[in-house]
C-alpha cells in the first residue's frame, strides 16, 4: 500500500493530484485545514490518499493472490487507519473539553455537566459556575432532577407582573421597542383579551409613520378582530383622537414606529411622544431571537425611557433564551415582565408572563 499526503488551496485541486499521481483507484483517508502560515499565510487542504499495490501483499509459497484477497486486505488496513484516527480524535476532543472547562473540575460530575449545558445555552460560564455552586448542598435523584430544579429556580428568579386595569378611568398605553418585534401584532392581540376578558371597549392608535404599511397592516388586523383602529400622523392628532376616545372606550392602545437603538434621531422623536401625555403605561416589546448584545443594547437605549412593564416574543422562534437570561435577571427588576408571545395567532399566542411557561426556554438539550 502507497500513502501519501498532498496539499492544495481547495479539496477539488487536492482530488486532482490524488488523480493524477495515484490513479482513479486511490482512496483519500482523511481532510482537514491546515491555518494560515508564513511564508504565503494561505489557508490550505491536506488530503492523505493511500493506493493499494500489489508488491505490498506479499504472496506466500504455494498461494495465489486474487484482487479479492487484496481487495480485502486493503479495506482492513484503511479500517484499522480510521479506528486510529477516531481514537486520537476523541482524545483530542476530551483535552479540549477539560482546557475549556478546567474551571468546574473541582464539582461533582452531574453538577460540573449542568455548568455545561447552560453555557451551551447562552450563560455566560461565569453565572453559570455561581449558580451550579448555590446548589452544591442539594441532593437531586439523577440530572433531569437536576436540570427541572434548575430551571425552576431561573425562572422564580425573574420578576413577573399582572395587568391591573383602571376600572374608573380609561386605561392608556404606549407601546414602545425596536423594528421587527411583532408590535403591531401584538397590541392587536392585546385588545382583543381585553375586549373578552374585561368586557371593554377598545380602539387601537396607529402612531407609525415610518413603516411602509404599517398603518395598513394594523387596519387589516384590527378590522379582522372586530377592534375598532384609527390613524395620525403628528402629535397633535395624536392627542386629539386620545382625548375623544377616553370618553368612550376603555383601553386605548396605541402603536409608535419601531427603530434603531442607535438611531439617535428616531430616540428624540420617541421620547417627545413619551411625554406629551400621561400614559397609565408604557410596554417596552423586544424580540427573543435577539442575540445577547443586540438585546442589551436596546435595553439600554429604550430602558431610558423608563418602560413600565416588558413583553416578550417570537418564543416560537427560539428553543432557549439563555442568552438574555443575566440582562433579564436585572432589568425585570425594574420593569417585569407582563406578556409572552409564542406564534402568530390572534389572540391565543399571548401568554401571561410566568414562570412555568419562561423555564421551558432557559436549560434545554442543543445539539
Amino acid at each position: 500500500m502507497k500513502i501519501k499526503k498532498y496539499r492544495a488551496k481547495t479539496v477539488q485541486e487536492g482530488k486532482e493530484l490524488v488523480l493524477s499521481e495515484l490513479g482513479a483507484d486511490a482512496v483519500i483517508l482523511s481532510t482537514r485545514i491546515i491555518p494560515p502560515m508564513p511564508p504565503d499565510n494561505e489557508e490550505l487542504v491536506e488530503l492523505v490518499a493511500a493506493i493499494d499495490t500489489e508488491k505490498d501483499i506479499p504472496n506466500f509459497p504455494g498461494t495465489t493472490r486474487t484482487q479479492e484477497d487484496r481487495t480485502k486486505d486493503f479495506l482492513e488496513v484503511t479500517t484499522n487507519i480510521f479506528k486510529e484516527l477516531n481514537v486520537i480524535k476523541n482524545f483530542l476532543l476530551s483535552l479540549s473539553d477539560k482546557i475549556t472547562y478546567s474551571f468546574i473540575s473541582n464539582l461533582p460530575s452531574d453538577l460540573a455537566e449542568m455548568v455545561k449545558l447552560m453555557i451551551k445555552n447562552g450563560f455566560t460560564s461565569e453565572f453559570a459556575l455561581s449558580f451550579i455552586q448555590s446548589l452544591k448542598q442539594q441532593n437531586f435523584r439523577d440530572f433531569e432532577d437536576l436540570r427541572n430544579t434548575s430551571t425552576q429556580l431561573l425562572a422564580e428568579k425573574l420578576c413577573y407582573s399582572q395587568l391591573n386595569p383602571n376600572k374608573d378611568r380609561p386605561n392608556v398605553f404606549v407601546f414602545i421597542g425596536p423594528t421587527a418585534t411583532g408590535k403591531t401584532l401584538n397590541i392587536v392581540k392585546l385588545g382583543v383579551l381585553y375586549k373578552l376578558f374585561f368586557n371593554s371597549r377598545v380602539t387601537l392608535i396607529s402612531y407609525d409613520c415610518k413603516k411602509i404599511g404599517g398603518w395598513e397592516h394594523l387596519q387589516v388586523l384590527s378590522a379582522i378582530s372586530n377592534l375598532n383602529s384609527e390613524y395620525v400622523q403628528t402629535v397633535e392628532e395624536l392627542l386629539s383622537q386620545i382625548e375623544a376616545h377616553k370618553i368612550i372606550d376603555d383601553f386605548i392602545l396605541i402603536d409608535t414606529s419601531g427603530g434603531s437603538p442607535r438611531d439617535e434621531h428616531f430616540l428624540i422623536e420617541l421620547e417627545a411622544v413619551l411625554k406629551v401625555f400621561p400614559w397609565t403605561s408604557v410596554f417596552l416589546v423586544l424580540s427573543t431571537t435577539q442575540s445577547s448584545i443586540n438585546f442589551k443594547e436596546n435595553i439600554v437605549s429604550f430602558g431610558k425611557f423608563h418602560p413600565n412593564f416588558l413583553i416578550l416574543t417570537k418564543f416560537d422562534e427560539v428553543s432557549t433564551i439563555g442568552h438574555l437570561y443575566e440582562t433579564l435577571l436585572d432589568f425585570t427588576q425594574k420593569c417585569p415582565l407582563m406578556y409572552l408571545s409564542i406564534g402568530t395567532d390572534i389572540p391565543n399566542s399571548l401568554e401571561p408572563a410566568n414562570p412555568n411557561f419562561l423555564k421551558k426556554y432557559l436549560i434545554n438539550f442543543i445539539e
